[in-house]
Parts: C-alpha cells; structure tokens; sequence
C-alpha cells in the first residue's frame, strides 16, 4: 500500500514539474506565444523572417531578388507603421478603460476609427503580393501556387473542427 502511494506521489509530483517546466520554456518563445500581442516591436522583423524564408525557396533570379527587396521594404514600413499603430490604439484603449468610470463610446469610436484602415491595408498586401507573383516565373509561381493550396487545406480542417 506504500509503495503504490510513494509511487502515485511520485508520478504527480513528475507530471507537475514537466508542466511547470513546459510553461516556464514555452515563455521564453516569442510574445505572441506566451500572453503578448503581435510580437510588440518585433512584429515586422517576425513577419519578415517567415516572408523571407517562403521566398527563399523560389530561388530567385538577381533581377527578381531586386524586384523582391523593393516589395519587401515597401512591406516592411507598412507593417512598422501597423505596430505603431497598434500599440498608440490599445494605449489609448487602456487609458480610457483605467479611468474610474470610462467612456464606453469613446472605446467604441477608437474602435471604429481603427478598424476602417483594414481595407485598405488589406488591399496593399494583398497589391503587393500580386506584383511579387507577376515577377514569378510559371515553375516558381506554380510553387507559390502549391503552397496556398496547402494553407487552404489546412485552414478549411481548421474550419471544420473550430466552426462545424
């Protein structure tokens, strides 16, 4: 009877290190990861990264890499300027929500304001991706194209499972 509390013990107390450990390791990941909001500062380097890794694997020619790295600073600056952004809104957000009783039309207009640039931001990737893709030759556009349709995949399981 011993033994078997020694060893229940034993394992609960294993299982709560490990989760303890996997907690404290997955903290030090990015932001976004653990309890922060679109990798503060970081946002556009993060997203950058992972674009450049994607083209990376088109092997582009030194005229397309040029015709890359004008789109991409394009993109870059737009993406600084979508984290400043960000940051000044849930500052404002938050200043109005501290106060003892806060405004909720004031919130509701911040809210308002910041949603309306969506399309036109959206409009800009989506522009941006669009010229990178006519730079493209047909074998490497049909990787791009490859590549969409495994993230389509992928998003409709997501559907299937969070909205079915």
């Amino acid at each position: 009877m011993f033994k078997n509390r020694a060893r229940l013990v034993s394992v609960v107390l294993l299982g709560t290190l490990m989760i303890a450990g996997t907690a404290v390791i997955g903290c030090h990941r990015p932001p976004m990861l653990c309890g922060g909001a679109g990798h503060g500062e970081e946002f556009a380097k993060h997203v950058m990264e992972k674009v450049d890794s994607q083209v990376e694997a088109l092997e582009l020619t030194s005229a397309q890499q040029k015709r890359y790295r004008e789109i991409r600073a394009q993109v870059e600056t737009q993406l600084v300027d979508i984290a400043e952004g960000r940051q000044a809104f849930f500052h404002e957000v938050k200043t109005e929500m501290e106060k003892d009783s806060p405004d909720l039309n004031v919130v509701t207009d911040l809210l308002k304001d910041h949603s309306k640039r969506f399309p036109e931001r959206m409009t800009f990737f989506v522009d941006r991706f669009v010229d990178f893709y006519g730079v493209l030759d047909p074998q490497q556009q049909g990787k791009v194209i490859a590549r969409l349709k495994t993230k389509l995949k992928r998003f409709e399981a997501f559907r299937e499972l969070a909205c079915d």
